[in-house]
């Protein structure tokens, strides 16, 4: 029997899949089917749309954007084609992933599919092809390291294999806040009790990745960084960071992909590093050393009002994620080889919760403001509306404010600090060319959260270059190759430089080739303008 498994891609608050991101969902599915001696194929729906065939005898759809964002390439699938995908397929069609477990009971899907898969995708799958019926359960320890292993070889199916492919890796499923039922909003506490990885199962999996070609991975499928391993999990809401094995992890991976080129992370709990600061600073150390520059630490403090906190059994109050933010720059600030700090937070803000009132708007304001104030770098802010997953939230007549508070952030906040964590002149190295729009060449470091890169004229595409900044956006950059090549750029290209224009571009032109600086300095008008357009052309003095 052979199962087709189309990545419709996900995108989770711990699970990235959206390219260049592959999640775990696809390779644990391939790994299942393995075990129970099928045959796979992997495709994902960018292929099928560009016209890939689907051929086989059961259908698995992978689909789930729970927290969408704009994406640069690589649409997830749309409701439309996932029904049209599933009423047009001969054999047996199932669902799983995010959208399954949380639209469940959708009269379109159930009409479309002849299973959807409310636990783990991969074991209701695996059930069927050993037992002849789909099941409900979650996937056992023993499965999970050996579907893991086992379907590890769908990277090479994928379209950005083996590079820019970037590789989420589990280490835990659950929060430890199950014990006190967790944040309203939030479906991991449901989980119960947390379950972690085994370091050397974690390794394990990444030594096979690694012998496959992968060298991006990311700690993504994870509630919280500090959490893994933790001493007093389901004793305490912030138990104390097992610092030995959080070093055995990282340092381990290292180990088992000596071709690595990128590591990074994401989400935090910040009331564990205020609760334990000595161990959180340990474990930040620990990322300054083993994990690339660029890494990115998301605290979701999602309100800074104390009283919304309260009504949704949030785990931060605003001063102690102001600390935790404090504790991240002091170790993480600092530049590394890419050109990005080495570790900077992230902040989370959800709206719509219970108790929330216009008040909480200007609250929040307030809050990052105190961040420019004190001059503390946060990476990226995400501000979103509850979506009800967990529960339903009662409506309230805020989407203007929502507007506003938005808006208000991106000119305000946003522009300010990504000024100071990314100054013009700023080299970015890696930065791997995308997508053309326009005459506008747009690109990202593979990282969490890359920054949008535009460069304001046209590159070949599929490759890395580096650049330097010279403008900043709300959220993106403005920046040129570098070393920026005078005597082969374009017209369009040479105008982009500070302080051309179209007609001393013209006149750069004419007057090349340039052999030395000197001489390219005598084609321009103004010799201050030299000065703007030094940092960025390779030529000799």
């Amino acid at each position: 029997m052979k199962v087709v498994i189309l990545d419709g891609f996900v995108d989770e608050p711990s699970n990235f899949g959206v390219p260049p991101f592959l999640s775990p969902y696809p390779r644990y599915l391939a790994g299942a089917v393995a075990d129970a001696g099928h045959e796979w194929e992997y495709v994902t729906i960018e292929q099928v749309r560009n016209g890939h065939p689907l051929r086989g005898d059961v259908l698995a759809i992978i689909s789930g954007p729970i927290v969408p964002g704009k994406y640069l390439r690589g649409m997830p699938i749309s409701e439309k084609e996932l029904l049209f995908r599933a009423g047009n397929w001969e054999g047996v069609s199932v669902l799983g992933g995010p959208l399954a477990r949380f639209r469940y009971y959708d009269d379109n899907l159930v009409e479309a599919f002849d299973f959807i898969a409310i636990r783990d995708f991969d074991a209701a799958v695996y059930d069927y092809l050993t037992r002849g019926e789909f099941t409900n359960r979650d996937r056992t320890m023993e499965e999970w390291d050996r579907w893991a292993l086992l379907g590890a070889d769908v990277i090479r199916s994928h379209p950005d294999y083996p590079d820019p492919l970037i590789l989420e890796l589990d280490t835990s499923k659950g929060c430890v806040r199950y014990l006190n039922g967790g944040c309203s909003f939030c479906i991991e506490p449901m989980y119960g009790r947390p379950k972690f990885r085994p370091v050397e199962h974690v390794l394990a999996e990444v030594r096979r990745l690694a012998e496959l070609g992968a060298v991006n991975f990311r700690l993504g499928g994870q509630a919280d960084f500090f959490s893994y391993l933790a001493d007093g999990v389901g004793q305490t809401l912030t138990p104390r960071p097992n610092v030995a094995a959080l070093h055995r992890l990282l340092a381990g991976i290292h180990a088992a992909a000596p071709n690595l080129k990128v590591l990074h992370t994401d989400n935090a709990d910040p009331a564990m590093m205020v609760a334990n600061p000595e161990e959180a600073r340990e474990g930040l150390r620990l990322l300054r050393r083993y994990a690339t520059s660029g890494t990115i630490l998301s605290f979701g403090l999602e309100t800074a009002d104390p009283a919304v906190t309260e009504a949704n059994n949030l785990n931060i109050y605003p001063d102690d994620c102001l600390e935790a933010i404090r504790m991240v720059n002091e170790v993480g600030r600092e530049r590394g080889p890419n050109g990005m700090p080495w570790i900077l937070p992230g902040l989370n803000f959800v709206t719509g919760l219970d108790g929330e009132t216009p008040r909480t708007f200007e609250l929040n304001y307030e809050f990052l403001k105190r961040l420019l104030k004190e001059d503390l770098w946060v990476r990226r802010i995400n501000i979103r509306q509850v979506r009800p997953v967990r529960r339903e939230f009662e409506p309230k007549d805020h989407h203007h404010l929502f507007r506003k508070f938005k808006e208000r952030v991106r000119t305000e906040i946003d522009h300010e600090i990504l000024k100071r964590t990314v100054p013009v002149g700023t080299m970015l190295r890696d930065v791997y060319l995308e997508l053309h729009e326009g005459k506008t060449t747009f690109g990202r470091q593979v990282a969490t959260y890359g920054l949008l890169v535009g460069v304001p004229y046209e590159l070949p595409l599929n490759r890395y270059v580096d650049v330097k900044v010279v403008e900043h956006g709300h959220r993106s950059l403005t920046a040129l190759e570098y070393p920026f090549d005078v005597n082969r750029a374009s017209l369009h290209a040479i105008a982009a430089l500070p302080g051309i224009g179209s007609k001393r571009a013209a006149r750069i032109v004419r007057a090349r080739p340039f052999a030395s600086w000197s001489d390219f300095v005598a084609s321009l008008d103004d010799p201050t303008v030299a000065e703007q357009v030094a940092p960025y052309v390779g030529l000799a003095a």
